[in-house]
């Protein structure tokens, strides 16, 4: 798993110094993940996603992900997901208009404890089924069909602790990177779509709710060219 994890982030780490030409533009991402756990082995949770852009001025996504987990140990979930993703064409640059998708996930969470420190391996593979856009005459677009395409996603997570108040809430630094790669519609990775890095602070207000904020950074590559999306994310956790 060590050498998977520098490996991993290595190839992440040369996709700025590649890139040829860089679209960049700047986003707020705002998340509410609400959990009921059933028992001591299982537990469902729903993430609502408002995704702005252009200084909040245009949609850049808005996602539904419900999901439920079951807890192999105190280390080990395995979860099993459905997403409804609903892209928004808000630049020249980006899909020519609207369109959707909808994917299947399966994953696996390590989680690792250490005496100032946790780090938690996330592994998700999904199956893809995007709205396929043509273009019925020039710069004329439409929706024809359905594309089915793979892709895993790796997380490296670290949590590091910062303080525990006299109330038992806790604030914590949380640093990530995520990998994505494309499996397109084969079994083995064609291509990586894109590399995802996060700073932020976490702030344990109580046993049920969760207040996570800051910088995210993701780097998208594609065929023509490739897009560095700036990002502040706010992220409220509820759990029942």
């Amino acid at each position: 798993m060590k050498r998977l994890t520098i490996a991993l982030l290595m190839i992440a780490s040369t996709l700025y110094v590649n890139a040829q030409e860089v679209n960049q533009y700047y986003s707020s991402w705002n998340t509410t993940d609400i959990g009921v756990k059933i028992n001591d082995k299982w537990s469902v949770n729903s993430e609502f996603n408002i995704r702005r852009t252009d200084f909040l001025k245009k949609w850049e996504q808005f996602i539904i992900r419900p999901f439920i987990h079951y807890r192999l140990s105190k280390e080990l979930d395995i979860a099993l997901g459905f997403s409804y993703i609903d892209n928004n064409s808000f630049s020249k640059f980006r899909a020519p208009i609207d369109f959707k998708e909808h994917n299947i996930f399966q994953q696996l969470s390590i989680n690792q404890s250490f005496s100032k420190f946790s780090i938690q391996h996330r592994l998700r593979f999904e199956e893809r089924f995007q709205q396929k856009i043509v273009e019925i005459e020039p710069n004329f677009y439409n929706i024809d069909g359905t594309i089915y395409r793979h892709r895993l996603r790796y997380k490296f997570q670290v949590t590091v602790p910062i303080k525990t108040f006299a109330s038992n809430s806790k604030l914590n630094l949380v640093l990530y990177d995520e990998l994505h790669l494309d499996f397109e519609d084969s079994y083995r990775p064609e291509a990586v779509d894109q590399n995802r890095m996060n700073v932020s602070l976490s702030f344990q207000i109580n046993n049920h709710i969760k207040i996570r904020s800051g910088y995210h950074d993701i780097y998208l590559i594609r065929k023509n060219n490739n897009f560095n999306n700036r990002i502040w994310e706010t992220k409220i956790i509820y759990k029942i």
